[in-house]
């Protein structure tokens, strides 16, 4: 990529950060635009991790110890990334020793950060990190990177409010070199928690073929007859997100923390996730391939960082390197109250299976579809883009019916929806449209190839009259038209111009 970012990734693992990094990727229909990152130098030490991060990645990574590696010698970068090795920080470790050697890996990201200067860097872990010796930990990590001349915030992410449908939480530690004019601001989530992604958008079915995924009835059996203080059989209700995957998904035990699935309550059957929905759990795209036996997927999958949550805290460093990305990022994110939340459409068709919107008034002019004099200036107007291939059907006004895209607002009264404005691309706006009927839908509905979880939100329209004789080109700052936006606002907007 032209004037790219040049990253470093130190503990790269299979690579779930440096995807997220450079992004470009799809995930349950949804795009992750490719980002300005370039990755120069990967390393870990892990020979089967490496296979892996190879075989998906253009720039190879190195098998290596990172303590060995002489940082005078890799290419010059602008920022790190790297999750460093977390087995002593971790809560479920009850015998943990903080001074091992484990936990002194974070020593190699002040080791590059004294070598190279990068501008920036971030660095993920567990929850844990917060938490031990009452935060003496995090706040003795953070000093070593202030020392080394960066400004340096950590805040605990939590993965189900990307998108991801896991319940992961991993603290992230950002640096901005002090030099650099950037406040830097952690990524408003696009979701809460109430919003969650279910699992069931990523495990295709219950019951599967293969029989080395289920347990046995020894097992089970075992697992009934376990100490009551003992974690047992933890099913996942397909409706919500994922307890954390970890790396131990190949252990043949279901006495343990780790999530299962409830094949058939009646008949006790339980199995494990396979490999490929563990990887979807953790937000990895179907085309990132895992060429190696299921025990080191597994591993690598646990021990990965969700590609998605990695893209939005990549995307929020941008600002550091003066990318026109992060400056859009920036206005968004400078009112937290002002951001806007993606819609969930599964759960507005839940509570409204019909419609959403039914709104009519009287026919008084058979020339025009619909005429009622005055036009209430009062109402919301929904002004929204249309997509070239649609456009023919609005100028002659013979449009019914318009579909949203795959994302839409959950700011949005929708109840209060009135009319509907087309926003012509290099045109503008010229006519109203009355909103008779707002509805979940699909894209396709009625079509052969109709996709049943292509949810949109569709409008059913009809033309009330044509407000000006000419198009008029007016600023339209998408998400933030749409919310309270109405008619007399709008018309204020287009005579001021």
């Amino acid at each position: 990529m032209k004037n790219s970012i040049k990253v470093a990734s130190l503990f790269c693992g299979c690579g779930g950060s440096d995807l997220g990094t450079i992004g470009g990727f799809t995930y349950l229909n949804k795009e992750y635009a490719r980002l300005p990152f370039d990755i120069v130098y990967a390393v870990d030490f892990d020979a089967k991790a490496v296979e892996t991060y190879n075989y998906n990645f253009e720039h190879p990574a190195v098998c290596a110890d990172v303590c060995n590696v002489d940082f005078e010698k890799i290419p010059e970068i602008d920022i790190v990334i790297g999750g460093f090795p977390c087995q002593s920080f971790s809560t479920v470790n009850p015998t943990k020793d903080t001074n091992d050697d484990r936990a002194n890996l974070y020593k190699q990201i002040v080791r590059i950060l004294h070598t190279k200067k990068p501008k920036a860097f971030i660095c993920e872990n567990v929850k844990g990190l917060l938490l031990l010796q009452k935060g003496a930990i995090i706040k003795r990590i953070a000093k070593e990177f202030e020392e080394e001349g960066y400004k340096v915030q950590y805040q605990l992410i939590k993965a189900v409010e990307f998108g991801v449908p896991q319940k992961r939480e991993r603290v992230i530690i950002v640096g901005i070199r002090k030099d650099v004019d950037f406040n830097y601001i952690f990524p408003t989530p696009p979701l809460n928690e109430s919003e969650y992604v279910p699992l069931k958008k990523v495990i295709d079915r219950l019951a599967i073929e293969n029989p080395k995924y289920y347990f046995s009835q020894r097992a089970v059996e075992g697992m009934k007859n376990a100490k009551n203080n003992m974690k047992r059989g933890l099913w996942q209700d397909l409706n919500g997100p994922s307890l954390t995957i970890t790396s131990h998904l190949a252990k043949t035990s279901i006495n343990s923390r780790d999530p299962v699935l409830l094949v058939d309550s009646e008949k006790e059957i339980y199995r494990r996730f396979t490999p490929r929905e563990a990887a979807r759990i953790q937000s990895f795209p179907d085309s990132f391939e895992f060429p190696v036996s299921d025990p080191y997927a597994y591993r690598q999958i646990g021990n990965a960082v969700p590609p998605v949550m990695m893209w939005y805290v990549a995307n929020s460093v941008l600002g550091a390197f003066g990318c026109e990305f992060a400056k859009k990022e920036k206005l968004q994110k400078q009112s937290r109250a002002n951001s806007v939340r993606q819609l969930d459409f599964l759960s507005v068709l839940e509570q409204y299976p019909k419609e959403i919107v039914k709104n009519s008034f009287a026919v008084n002019d058979s020339k025009l579809a619909v005429n009622v004099p005055p036009i209430d200036k009062a109402k919301n107007v929904l002004v929204s883009y249309v997509k070239s291939d649609n456009i023919k059907q609005y100028i002659d006004h013979s449009a019914k019916i318009y579909y949203t895209g795959k994302r839409f607002p959950s700011t949005v009264a929708l109840n209060k929806l009135y009319y509907f404005m087309p926003y012509l691309k290099g045109k503008g706006i010229r006519d109203l449209y009355l909103i008779k009927t707002a509805r979940i839908g699909t894209r396709k509905e009625g079509q052969a190839d109709n996709d049943s979880n292509d949810l949109r939100l569709v409008f059913e329209i009809e033309l009330v009259k044509q407000l000006f004789e000419d198009y008029k080109l007016i600023e339209l700052k998408i998400w933030r038209t749409f919310t309270d936006t109405t008619l007399v606002k709008l018309m204020d907007t287009v005579l001021k111009k």
